[in-house]
């Protein structure tokens, strides 16, 4: 179960990575955190649809697995969301793509400190294959002297934090999903979520002037809530039962990659020496992962006897 939890989260990774120019379709009609708003009801709508006939969504969480779930989906979810998207817009795409590389180092701080979870040697090694992999792929076409621009400053700052963040969601997720089912949290964190998003969306509407682009967009929402904030999401919280959260630290490397691959394959993008040398640098850190992740005991199990229907 633990190689299909892996391969899942493969999956997930490569997703997330094509996601940035379906956000970036959608943004050409839609405000940011309207279409984060977007998603996210299409994501819930999704859980409830897929749940229907499987018992449907129920609270079954304590007074301190509310809190945990209410952090999951504010402060881990989509307050790296809303954060991104000011970031990008005060800075570069290109300081975004090296800037997110902060991530699997904070899931690896977050698992360590927030569960205990000993790191072993072959996910720093993963790790570090794996960020300087990214590197070569982001740092040919995007100047690393930009970071440290004034102009970028606030922007850098943002898209720091962001990266940050987003290593609290394996963290604070994995407690949950190997007690509940996976349905439950995703379905009751992306709700929590739009505490914060709906005032932002509101606000943004207010001054809001609709145009041509506008059908397209909200098509391209209606994607991005199914496949990433549905599907991408429960394949993480699918991977979290079954492996430790440090382990899928180096598997954030993968976005880069599927964005440089994107570009070869439908823009005709020549392939350079370092995308290649970066592509097999990631590829060998998700091994040592995978290898060091396989190797841990017995895979956890639903507490409770509570049968998820994903398992």
């Amino acid at each position: 179960m633990k190689s299909l939890a892996l391969a899942a989260l493969a999956l997930a990774s490569i997703v997330s990575g094509l996601s940035y120019l379906w956000q970036k379709l959608a943004l050409e009609g839609l405000p940011p955190a309207t279409v984060i708003l977007g998603r996210n009801v299409v994501a819930i709508a999704c859980t409830l649809v897929f749940m229907r006939f499987r018992g449907g969504i129920a609270w079954r969480f304590d007074g301190r697995e509310t809190v945990r779930l209410f952090l999951l989906g504010t402060l881990a979810y989509s307050a790296p969301l809303l954060i991104g998207i000011a970031g990008v817009q005060r800075s570069t795409a290109g300081n975004a793509s090296i800037l997110i590389l902060l991530e699997p180092a904070s899931i690896l701080l977050f698992a360590r400190f927030l569960l205990g979870e000993e790191v072993r040697r072959g996910q720093v090694l993963g790790v570090a294959a794996g960020l300087v992999g990214a590197l070569c792929l982001t740092l040919e076409t995007a100047p690393a002297g930009d970071l440290l621009s004034g102009e970028y400053r606030l922007g850098n700052a943002l898209l720091a934090f962001h990266a940050l963040l987003w290593g609290l969601y394996p963290a604070i997720a994995q407690p949950l999903v190997r007690k509940h089912r996976l349905a439950d949290v995703v379905g009751f964190s992306v709700l929590f979520g739009l505490v914060l998003v709906l005032p932002v969306s509101l606000w943004e509407l207010s001054s809001f002037e609709p145009g041509p682009e506008l059908p397209r967009a909200i098509v391209w929402t209606v994607v991005l809530g199914v496949v990433v904030s549905f599907g991408t999401t429960f394949a993480w919280t699918f991977c979290l039962r079954h492996v430790p959260a440090s382990a899928t630290a180096p598997f954030a490397f993968l976005q880069p990659l599927t964005g440089v691959l994107a570009g070869a394959l439908v823009l005709g993008e020549r392939l350079s020496r370092e995308a290649i040398v970066g592509g097999v640098l990631i590829g060998g850190g998700m091994l040592f992962v995978a290898r060091s992740a396989t190797k841990t005991r017995a895979e956890a199990e639903p507490a409770d006897g509570v049968r998820d229907p994903l398992t």
